[in-house]
């Protein structure tokens, strides 16, 4: 499999990284950190309106561009490169997983700019995969959905919610709208800054059924290859960022970058860098033409790009010196990120631990 980006692909790359090195530096960061959605709606609004990169792999029949997930690969790295607080990753996950389990109806609010959200866990559990205690019962209208969900990434503002309940035939994927009777939220504070996320408790919400099982596995993967990206994204910057301040900052007469020591440092990053990105995009292509496989890619790459973005996190903080632990650094921002993708959507041992059986070891 190719793993080289194409020459679209290039464009649509150099496109929205041009346009978030312009409009998410550090300040706007920040600023959106402190908003009270979490993030700059006029920004947000030129990505998901004028852009439409939250429906690029929805079928041009249902108003997305009709492109597949490994072009949603190439922003969400862009995404991860610069922070950006917004709910990309979030919503397209859930047009991935509408587009390919038959949400039609679902996706217009989506192509118009609308927020998605996918509600697995419940509160207290620290399985995975996450054991369903949601249920779902029989009403007039359609399914009813009583239960609680804990920490939805993004569910404060999601105006699509997709949520896991068990019903009679097993686990099963339920749509359920932003304005449902029944539903309310509570904000959750992370230590990521740049997220945001909700408690969810349901009673009697009415829902729209998206698929059983199988739909429930499919989110939960792309999920995770959608984390891996961002985190690659996140690592690439966090190492362009570090590798610049070795080369400008001055000890001893000599740029810090002139020590082969530090060198070296940087040059094991950059291997483990480009082997978590070629791990993404291997992920993404899967998402893309063979679903199958992604038992094993998916948490695999969760897995890689997680502990990359840690490694790269944690020597950043170390080769920048001093500087890194003061507020105004970005350094303290790549480490949150590290910890929270490297604890939501599974663990690196809970993970393993359900690659392993997949992989047939």
């Amino acid at each position: 499999m190719d793993l080289s980006l194409t020459d679209e692909q290039r464009d649509l790359r150099d496109a929205v990284g041009s346009l978030l090195a312009k409009q998410v530096d550090s300040a706007a960061v920040r600023a959106a950190m402190e908003s009270p959605l979490g993030r700059d709606e006029r920004l947000w609004a030129q990505l998901t309106g004028e852009l439409g990169l939250t429906t690029l792999a929805v079928p041009e029949a249902q108003g997305g561009a009709g492109a597949t997930f490994a072009e949603v690969a190439v922003v969400l790295e862009e995404v991860g490169a610069s922070l950006l607080p917004a709910p990309y990753a979030s919503t397209v996950v859930v047009a991935e997983v509408l587009a390919r389990f038959g949400g039609a109806d679902l996706l217009p609010a989506l192509v118009d700019g609308a927020v998605g959200a996918l509600a697995l866990i419940e509160p207290g559990d620290r399985s995975w995969p996450p054991r369903v205690g949601c249920t779902a019962s029989p009403g007039a209208a359609g399914p009813l959905l009583t239960g609680t969900k804990a920490a939805v990434a993004d569910g404060g503002s999601a105006d699509v919610l997709l949520v896991a309940a068990v019903n009679g035939e097993g686990e099963a994927l339920f749509a359920v709208a932003d304005d449902a009777p029944g539903l309310t939220r509570a904000d959750v504070p992370l230590l990521d800054r740049t997220r945001r996320a909700a408690d969810l408790a349901l009673v009697g919400v009415p829902a729209v059924r998206v698929g059983g099982a199988d739909a429930v596995a499919f989110a939960r993967d792309v999920a995770a290859v959608a984390a891996a990206c961002e985190a690659a994204g996140t690592a690439r910057r966090a190492l362009e960022r570090t590798v610049e301040h070795l080369r400008t900052r001055v000890q001893f007469g000599r740029a810090l970058g002139s020590f082969q020591a530090l060198r070296h440092r940087a040059a094991d990053l950059f291997t483990a860098v480009e082997a978590a990105a070629s791990t993404a995009r291997y992920a993404a292509l899967v998402v893309a033409s063979a679903p199958e496989e992604l038992p094993v890619v998916a948490p695999l790459a969760k897995v890689v790009c997680a502990q990359t973005l840690a490694d790269v996190a944690g020597e950043a903080i170390q080769l920048h010196g001093g500087i890194a632990i003061t507020w105004e650094h970005d350094a303290h921002l790549w480490l949150k990120r590290a910890a929270h993708v490297q604890h939501t959507g599974g663990s690196a041992e809970q993970l393993r631990r359900v690659l392993a059986p997949a992989a047939g070891l």
